[in-house]
């Protein structure tokens, strides 16, 4: 039994690790970080995420700033808070969450965060010098993997890791973390043919899809380390593009969902507001 909830990489234990260090430094100085989320739109799981962010926020005591926007907003609405939110000192990290409704522009909308306080790392600018090295600030979910991956203990380095992604604002970075670990590193996407024959060479298999339950057993090598980023919604359940159950006997270590990657993420986020306010109080 022991072994097997080895196998299990806790992303709550994780989490209240990371947010306990952030309490603690922000217990012992001056620095009082302020984050600001935008919400467009009623969607039930975005609501849920937000209500999450601003539970940790107080938790470890970072202001938390919210702004609730309806789905038949005018997106210049939107556009001019983004202005204002750049402007405010008391504001260090802004998060437009996402998806938004279909009828704006998230990448005009994203790309009016003033760099220095885009704290996802999704401002195309910081994840450029991410890329080169030159990095103002970390990406979240590339920080959140790399906690996961270092969780197993595992000798890392030299392992093939595949992601198995939809878009590149999300492979590229994760790329770049894992080479940065010394770890063989390529992608691929469900349209290609070949997705299957290349993730069952996979050391480490990171997946981001959206497709609930499509990876199973019979997919994976022998002891892989599973990174299951996907968010999938079945009825009330939140499922992930793994079948947790059927490659749990396979794999070596894997992420539950939920419990796994969201719960780092959360933390990550709290973790980048404060290295914004430190950068940008400087």
């Amino acid at each position: 039994m022991e072994n097997q909830e080895n196998k299990i990489i806790d992303g709550i234990e994780i989490s209240n690790r990371i947010k306990h260090e952030i309490r603690h430094e922000i217990v012992n100085s001056n620095f009082t970080p302020g984050l600001a989320i935008i919400l467009v739109g009623n969607d039930a799981a975005s609501h849920l995420y937000v209500t999450k962010k601003e539970k940790a926020c107080a938790k470890v005591g970072i202001g938390f700033h919210k702004y609730l926007f309806q789905e038949n907003e005018e997106e210049k609405n939107i556009l001019d808070c983004i202005n204002f939110l750049n402007n405010d000192s008391e504001i260090h990290a802004i998060i437009v969450q996402l998806p938004l409704p279909k009828k704006f522009n998230t990448q005009k909308i994203i790309d009016l965060i003033n760099p220095k306080k885009d704290v996802d790392g999704f401002h195309p600018e910081n994840v450029k010098k991410f890329l080169n090295n030159q990095t103002y600030i970390e990406p979240v979910l590339a920080q959140s993997i790399r906690e996961a991956l270092i969780y197993t203990n595992e000798n890392l380095e030299n392992k093939t890791a595949v992601i198995l992604g939809n878009s590149h604002e999300f492979i590229e970075p994760v790329e770049k973390m894992l080479q940065n670990l010394k770890i063989k590193t390529s992608h691929t996407h469900i349209t290609k043919n070949d997705w299957g024959e290349k993730i069952i060479s996979a050391d480490i298999l990171i997946t981001a899809v959206g497709k609930p339950f499509l990876i199973k057993a019979d997919m994976i090598k022998q002891d892989a380390i599973i990174i299951d980023v996907g968010i999938n919604k079945i009825q009330n359940a939140t499922v992930g593009d793994v079948d947790y159950t059927d490659v749990f006997e396979k794999c070596s270590h894997i992420t539950p969902v939920p419990g796994g990657i969201g719960p780092i993420t959360i933390s990550y986020l709290l973790k980048n507001t404060l290295e914004l306010c430190k950068k940008n109080s400087q």
